[in-house]
């Protein structure tokens, strides 16, 4: 779905709303609660598109380590700020840019699944047509927060709750990945303290899956996107959300 055919509902109001108006659609905690009853119905799916998605990245990083003499940070490292303390920035972006592909593509199942359709594993492979898009994002995305968390932690984890929308503006929106940073950013800066504390529960909930030898990664990355699906669905398609206008330009406008 573009764009152009979405998030069309509602008042013509701008960016610039307080997230205090009775119209606008705030984040929630339920989203996780939601998310877990739609990863109990295809569990089986979920997990293992998740196992297939971390086999890929586990090859890529391999490849692209053999060729660049690096250390990668594994998946999930550097787009959520959990990567091993003192990483190397080079790794932590490259890392990225391998799990961006992937991490899309799981994005776009759940956002096809909140509308109802059954998940497959081959949803997983579908985002070839913004490729370019989602390693480009997952690059910048990671930079920023890299940034941000090693300066006094506090400014990274807001930089991750205010883009944490850039990936289903991609795969779904039809954004261009500086224009999904930039519409993420219009849509959460109004109630950026709240999109921070949502994200980091669920990052701390994805990180939990390193328990029993990295296994639990089976369930928690099926519900970190599964949340960010349940959320985008309500923030920018959802009956009451506020009309929002494309930017304009590869870079959006402010």
């Amino acid at each position: 779905m573009s764009w152009t055919s979405s998030a069309r509902h509602g008042a013509d109001r701008g960016p610039g709303v307080a997230a205090a108006d009775a119209d606008w659609p705030l984040l929630r905690f339920g989203a996780i609660r939601q998310a877990w009853a739609l990863y109990r119905r295809h569990w089986g799916t979920w997990s293992l598109t998740t196992l297939v998605a971390l086999i890929c990245i586990g090859i890529g990083e391999g490849l692209v380590s053999a060729v660049l003499p690096i250390s990668l940070n594994g998946a999930f490292g550097g787009l959520l700020g959990l990567h091993a303390p003192g990483a190397p920035f080079f790794s932590i972006i490259v890392g990225a840019m391998v799990v961006g592909f992937f991490l899309g593509g799981m994005v776009r199942m759940a956002i096809n699944q909140v509308r109802g359709r059954v998940p497959r594993i081959e949803d997983l492979f579908s985002v070839s047509d913004v490729w370019f898009d989602l390693i480009l994002g997952s690059a910048l995305l990671a930079a920023i927060a890299t940034i941000g968390l090693n300066l006094f932690v506090l400014p990274g984890l807001v930089a991750l709750g205010v883009l944490m929308f850039m990936y289903p503006l991609i795969v779904d929106g039809g954004l261009p990945a500086t224009g999904a940073l930039i519409q993420s950013f219009h849509t959460l800066r109004s109630q950026w303290l709240l999109a921070t504390a949502v994200h980091f529960v669920m990052a701390f909930i994805a990180g939990l899956g390193v328990v029993f030898f990295g296994i639990g990664w089976l369930v928690t990355c099926p519900l970190y996107v599964l949340t960010l699906a349940v959320l985008y669905e309500e923030l920018f398609l959802n009956a009451s959300s506020p009309r929002w206008a494309k930017p304009k330009g590869e870079f959006g406008e402010f």
